[in-house]
């Protein structure tokens, strides 16, 4: 079992991790909502959607989102998989985590193991 500290650290980490990727969802998320609503205008005016389509930003908005969130997603697992083994270093069983967390004892143990 990892020290309690070093846990401690991992925990720390792991949250700033995600703090960090969530403000690149975040941001992902405005330029697709920027994106969907010059193509209502768009659509408003009449335009096809192949003109639209053809007008959409050139810079791949979707494909950044769809990349800040599977960031977003690991550095959610590797944080909660600090905070996880943390609590277990201090002495909570995979149930009291699975119920306080509302997940499964399995994957509390998969959690901990990753």
């Amino acid at each position: 079992m990892e020290s309690i500290d070093r846990c401690r650290r991992a925990v720390v980490e792991g949250a700033s991790a995600e703090i960090l990727q969530l403000d690149r969802l975040i941001e992902a998320c405005s330029q697709m909502q920027d994106e969907l609503r010059r193509s209502l205008d768009l659509m408003a005016d009449d335009y096809t959607m192949t003109t639209i389509l053809s007008r959409a930003g050139t810079e791949g908005v979707i494909p950044k989102l769809t990349e800040a969130m599977e960031q977003t997603n690991a550095a959610r697992r590797v944080g909660r998989g600090a905070m996880i083994r943390l609590a277990l270093a201090e002495g909570m069983t995979t149930r009291q985590l699975g119920e306080r967390l509302g997940i499964s004892r399995q994957l509390v143990e998969r959690y901990r193991d990753e």
